[in-house]
């Protein structure tokens, strides 16, 4: 048994999907034994060609997220999710995704649309993955499972989803994959340390391309991407060291008494999201 952490830490765009810069919707979820125990979802806009996107960048003259994810369930707008405990023979899928909406001018739309958007998608892949690994078998064969149905769902996810005309035909999937890991082969991964994290951690890395959806003759040579993601192994769980990140504003001098509803109990490991 071990407590882990998943992060999304960067997506390189080495060719974009549209003719317009691509204005991308990304997701990230976690599930171990196909329950849904983190996720997020956040807007990647102006993707250009060549271009790479620190998820975690605080570049803007504020200081805050350049790409703050939204819609968190056990997850920080760092893209950081967990920590969660994770058993020998639990089944762990790290899922994500990519989809263009350049097209609709999002821009244009209120925020309550694009909000439901975002919150459309991320609720769409979670039931796709899990319909993905309840069918397929394992490795591999999960995640073209998954690609294929994401690609027929998301071939125009706005005029689905929102019913919103697209203003062009570059709209759609760019990436998409669920990586699967079971909770024994994450005790006997080599993690090493990182500078820049607390705890020793393993990337991996993967490509993809849009080819299946893409129209060349329309949107031009096909979209390559690079998706980076971390698996982080935490030594052991600190109320104080966690609760910045679960209920920000909350002092633990206060107790924990004030994070839960009255009159309910709940264990301190689900209400910090370490277990369901």
């Amino acid at each position: 048994m071990g407590f882990y952490l998943f992060k999304l830490d960067r997506v390189l765009v080495r060719r974009r999907r549209g003719n317009i810069p691509d204005s991308d919707i990304v997701t990230f979820h976690i599930l171990v034994n196909n329950v849904d125990r983190g996720h997020g979802s956040g807007l990647l806009p102006a993707v250009a060609n060549n271009s790479t996107h620190l998820l975690d960048d605080r570049g803007t003259d504020s200081g805050d997220y350049a790409y703050p994810a939204k819609n968190l369930l056990n997850m920080t707008r760092s893209w950081v999710a967990g920590p969660f405990e994770i058993r020998p023979t639990d089944g762990v899928a790290v899922v994500y995704s990519g989809v263009n909406t350049s097209d609709s001018g999002l821009s244009s739309l209120p925020h309550q649309d694009r909000d439901r958007l975002q919150l459309d998608i991320l609720n769409k892949v979670t039931r796709i993955a899990v319909g993905a690994l309840l069918g397929a078998g394992l490795g591999e064969v999960i995640g073209r499972a998954f690609s294929e149905a994401f690609n027929r769902y998301f071939s125009d996810p706005i005029g689905d989803l929102i019913g919103y005309a697209p203003q062009g035909p570059c709209n759609g999937p760019i990436f998409s994959d669920v990586v699967h890991f079971t909770g024994s082969g994450l005790d006997q991964s080599q993690f090493v340390p990182r500078p820049s994290s607390t705890f020793p951690a393993v990337s991996f890395t993967r490509s993809y391309t849009d080819e299946a959806t893409h129209n060349r003759d329309i949107c031009g040579d096909i979209a390559e991407t690079d998706v980076t993601f971390s698996v982080f192994r935490v030594p052991f769980i600190s109320l104080n060291y966690w609760m910045s990140s679960r209920f920000p504003g909350r002092a633990p001098s206060a107790g924990l008494r004030q994070l839960g509803r009255p009159g309910t109990t709940i264990s301190i490991k689900s209400l910090f999201g370490v277990l369901p």
